[in-house]
């Protein structure tokens, strides 16, 4: 089913997120103050307009209450960023999603009411110095402070040891096995009797240290 987003700002973030968007069907509404930058992507969007989005006036016109997400990305403008967010908050837009560009930037928008804040810096540091510190981690997604669902790869060194999810010796207290993937396929809520091959991939959720833990356990 079709849904209806705004692009309040056309970085480079909000042109990639506008893009995808796009190609799932959605109608995106595009909004810059530059011209000759809304013209150079108005294929992207289903609407794209010139606008001011620091301009309450202006925001006011393209009712931004009837979207189901508002995007803000200001690439070269911290004040406009947190303008526009309050603004489109003000505005009754069901959803913000803000793009951060530091620290200070971050604590402000939540302060100002973003419903999402994206900081890639500080996201792409943490995989990967995750991923250069745990060898055994591919992905992981944070659901809160200390919770996480992560994506370890076995070692041949721990399949000659542990040859099925029982040897692994989960804290189940703490840790859950949700799935084994080994090469196209997923075995869901395996058992303990399920056997394991070098190169799996586990995919478990449950706290930080507990995974961080079981992923030094894997390593090679």
């Amino acid at each position: 089913m079709s849904r209806q987003f705004a692009i309040l700002g056309l970085g480079y973030f909000g042109i990639t997120v506008a893009e995808e968007l796009l190609r799932k069907h959605n109608e995106v509404l595009g909004v810059d103050h530059n011209e000759t930058r809304v013209n150079e992507f108005s294929d992207l969007f289903s609407h794209a307009v010139v606008a001011d989005i620091t301009d309450e006036k202006a925001l006011a016109e393209l009712s931004l209450g009837d979207y189901d997400a508002v995007v803000v990305d200001v690439d070269d403008n911290i004040e406009a960023s947190m303008v526009c967010t309050m603004l489109a908050k003000e505005q009754g837009a069901r959803e913000v999603w803000a793009k951060a560009h530091s620290d200070t930037h971050y604590r402000l928008l939540k302060q100002l009411g973003a419903d999402h804040i994206v900081y890639p810096e500080r996201d792409i540091g943490m995989r990967v110095a995750e991923s250069l510190h745990y060898h055994a981690l591919v992905d992981f997604i944070r659901l809160g402070e200390r919770q996480f669902i992560v994506e370890l790869q076995t070692t041949e060194r721990l399949t000659e040891h542990c040859r099925t999810v029982g040897d692994l010796e989960l804290d189940e207290a703490n840790l859950s096995l949700i799935a084994i993937r080994r090469d196209d396929s997923l075995e869901k809520a395996p058992d303990n009797d399920a056997p394991l091959q070098a190169h799996d991939h586990l995919v478990l959720m449950g706290d930080l240290e507990d995974l961080r833990n079981l992923g030094k356990k894997l390593w090679p």
